[in-house]
């Protein structure tokens, strides 16, 4: 009986974290644009204790509305990987982000869990949108309203419960603007992917190629510049390595692989920097 008190406490707090990353800081005022420069410095620190501990790396990300931009990642909860935002007259921005969370019950339990938390605020209605499959496994589409400050949020989620870890997908914007931008998010919940090989998703064969030659001269640099720097980080940030290797080829990755979208840009770079310093 404590066990289960415990777990339905622990699972509340998901459910108010989601909201709140919506509606906190980070997700309701205007950011700035992501530069080009500063994509690694932006991008979520988060990802690298998961590469860190699993042999082979899963990945899980959804390619963005274009032209949103990247939400400040300090102003969100832990467990949220990355949020993005697009454009309002409005405080409350429209907004999309990937949320994670460790149970170990079933999807429907957290459904209800879910679902009860909501119809215990007279300021949220929650409702059932039916089954949806992704490539984590069949999952919950879901749908909720609740009373703010700004005027009336209205969120689909995207919920998915593989090997032990729970999948959030939500996206939200004021009610009176959803409608505009539902061929957005529809676009971000058909993204949705998971992954152990991130270049494998490339779908031309020859860009796949580019970037695989594009690797292999990455790695051929940085180990030109191990052989003159033993000490592996001080050799990923030595102005040579910096300059004519890593910058040319994040450049690359955000200017040549735009369809893939910018979380899956971030993810990679992230898991090669992880590689190289590895080594």
């Amino acid at each position: 009986m404590v066990e289960a008190v415990t777990v339905t406490k622990h699972l509340k707090k998901i459910s108010a974290f989601i909201f709140l990353c919506l509606l906190l800081n980070g997700c309701s005022h205007t950011q700035e644009p992501i530069k080009t420069s500063s994509l690694l410095q932006d991008a979520p620190q988060k990802d690298l204790p998961t590469l860190k501990t699993q042999e082979t790396p899963t990945f899980c990300y959804f390619i963005p509305p274009k032209g949103w931009d990247l939400a400040d990642q300090t102003k969100l909860s832990p467990r949220v990987k990355i949020c993005f935002l697009g454009k309002s007259p409005h405080n409350l921005l429209p907004s999309v982000n990937l949320a994670t969370e460790e149970v170990d019950i079933s999807l429907k339990t957290y459904l209800d869990i879910v679902k009860k938390d909501c119809e215990s605020d007279p300021n949220c209605q929650w409702r059932d949108l039916g089954k949806y499959q992704t490539p984590l496994g069949e999952g919950r589409l879901t749908e909720r309203e609740v009373q703010t400050q700004w005027g009336v949020s209205r969120q689909v989620q995207l919920i998915v419960i593989k090997d032990k870890i729970a999948y959030i997908l939500t996206a939200g914007s004021l009610k009176e603007e959803f409608s505009r931008h539902y061929k957005d998010f529809e676009g971000v919940l058909r993204s949705f992917t998971i992954t152990n090989n991130l270049t494998d998703q490339i779908a031309s064969t020859e860009k796949k190629s580019t970037l695989h030659q594009l690797i292999e001269k990455l790695q051929s640099d940085f180990k030109n510049t191990t052989d003159k720097i033993a000490v592996l980080d001080e050799a990923f940030e030595s102005s040579n390595f910096q300059k004519e290797s890593w910058e040319p080829f994040q450049e690359k990755i955000i200017n040549d692989f735009t369809e893939m979208g910018p979380y899956w840009q971030i993810l990679l770079l992230r898991d090669l920097q992880y590689q190289l310093l590895q080594n």
